[in-house]
Formats: structure tokens, sequence, C-alpha cells
């Protein structure tokens, strides 16, 4: 395509075009964390002038979450097929990356033919949901900010719930991740984001603060279906909100039985997201948890 130009983003430029391009879509935050933490990641097509598209990826890792976008009227040109041919050139050549994730609205049919098209597959779907109103009713539970000396105990909490939560809604291939240093290190420089809940002085659930949205919240499995991850949600809610949002926002995946749980907090659907994956290397993950994890 000759008036077509694949070029690195310049936030001088391109942020506003794209912010319009993705107003109201829940797409518009995985944009945000490419362009805080890899914004020399984002490519922006241009099409005679005009900002249609981009590319982008969250950091080449071994799960890389990428975003191929390009603005309705200009879909079917080609302009997205040689923005995903640039992504698996990256990322199949990239020591580091071992699959690719992308998330997709629910509804949006010609995005998902045109993933199937290019090798991805559903590996899971997650509804969106957001609470406004007052403050929740707090128990009187152990909560603190997370300390590096957390790291194994708190990895391990959230690795096994979501082990065992995905085997429940049947996710597979279920997996887990045993600690690693350079998330150790990531936990840490975010520590004023992450909280412990202690019943005894140990820890038993742990949750992540970003901005108005509560993400990875784990109870340790056999203090589970005891109004402990009630009471650690209702805490961290008040904390958003104490930091002055007025709306708070989670994801939970589909079939997860903890939905019904924050619908009673009163967090409402708002969407549902797929996310789909293509693998670059062969899966290296654990296929289960070791027996002597606790």
């Amino acid at each position: 395509m000759e008036n077509l130009l694949i070029e690195p983003y310049k936030p001088e430029r391109d942020k506003a075009a794209i912010r319009a391009m993705l107003c109201g879509n829940e797409q518009y935050k995985y944009f945000q964390e490419s362009e805080r933490i890899f914004s020399d990641g984002i490519l922006v097509a241009h099409y005679n002038g005009v900002t249609v598209g981009f590319l982008s990826f969250n950091g080449f890792k071994r799960a890389t979450v990428t975003m191929i976008f390009v603005s309705k009227e200009y879909r079917r040109m080609g302009i997205g097929t040689v923005l995903i041919a640039k992504a698996d050139k990256l990322l199949s050549h990239n020591e580091a990356v071992e699959r690719s994730l992308v998330p997709c609205i629910d509804g949006d049919r010609s995005s998902l033919q045109f993933l199937y098209k290019n090798g991805y597959y559903i590996s899971y779907s997650s509804y969106i949901m957001e609470r406004e109103g007052e403050p929740l009713p707090e128990s009187h539970i152990s909560i603190r900010q997370y300390e590096d000396d957390d790291y194994v105990i708190c990895h391990n909490i959230w690795e096994i719930a979501f082990y065992k939560m995905h085997k429940r809604v049947g996710l597979l291939p279920t997996y887990y991740f045993p600690p690693n240093e350079r998330e150790r290190k990531r936990f840490v420089e975010d520590r004023n984001n992450r909280f412990v809940m202690l019943v005894d002085g140990e820890i038993v659930a742990v949750g992540v603060i970003d901005g108005n949205e509560l993400s990875h919240v784990s109870v340790r499995p056999d203090f589970q279906s005891r109004g402990y991850g009630r009471a650690f949600v209702s805490f961290l809610v008040n904390e958003i909100m104490r930091r002055g949002e007025k709306t708070v926002k989670l994801g939970v995946v589909k079939g997860n039985p903890a939905k019904k749980l924050y619908e009673s907090l009163g967090f409402k659907e708002k969407s549902l997201y797929h996310w789909l994956t293509k693998y670059y290397k062969p899966d290296t993950r654990m296929s289960r948890p070791p027996s002597d994890i606790w």
C-alpha cells in the first residue's frame, strides 16, 4: 500500500488520535500500559497522513499483551494484515517471547475472524465489572501493605488460587509459574499498591490496586468460603475510594464463582472480553504446582 506508513509512536503526533479511536473502549488501558512501560514498542499506521491504527506491546516477555487496532472506517484495506505481520516478526524473533495475548471485546466479529485467520484462538473470556456508590462495611481484619519478605508466600497464594480456579472453570491447560527474581523486583517496586491479609499472623490473601482497578485478588484455598474474600475485597474497594476514585473496576474470568461475590458487593457487569492466544514457542509452564508448596 503506497499511501500507508508504519512509524514509531510519537505522542505529540499520535496520542490524541489513538485516544479518539479508542474512546469508550476498555482496550485503551492496555495502550496506556504499553505507553507507560514500553513506548518504544508502539508502531503507528498512517494512511494518507491520517493516524488509522497502531500496534503495541506491554514489553517483550513470556506472555506479551499485544494490541492490533485499526479504526473501523479503515478496516478491510490490508492495514491490519501489515500490522499483524510486523507483530509476528517481532515476537517470533524475540527469545523472551513464548506467546502473544490479544484482548477483543465480545461482539466484534470482524476482529475475531481476523485474529482466527492469523493463528489466534480464544484462551479465556473475562467480564469487566464496575461499582459506584458508598464505601462498603469493613470487618476487623488485619491487612497491611506488601513487603519484600512476603514474596514467596504471596506468589504461591496467587498461583495456586488461579490454578485451582482454572481447573474449576475448565480453562486448559492449567499451569503454575515458579517464583522468579524479575517478578519479585516488580512486586516490591509496586508495594504501595499491593496488600496482604493476615489471620493469626499468617498471610492468607493478596490483592493489587492499579488506579481505580482491583486485580489479582487471591485467597489461600484452605481459607476460602469462610468470609475472608468478602472482607478483603471490601477493604480494597474502600482503599481505592480513599484514594479519590468514584468508580471501582475489576475483571473476573467467565465461569469463576467469585463473580457472585462481586455482584453481592454491588459490582455490575459492563462488558465481556475474549483473550486470544498465539504461540511462537512451546509452552514451558509447569502443568501443576509442586505437591509440597505449603
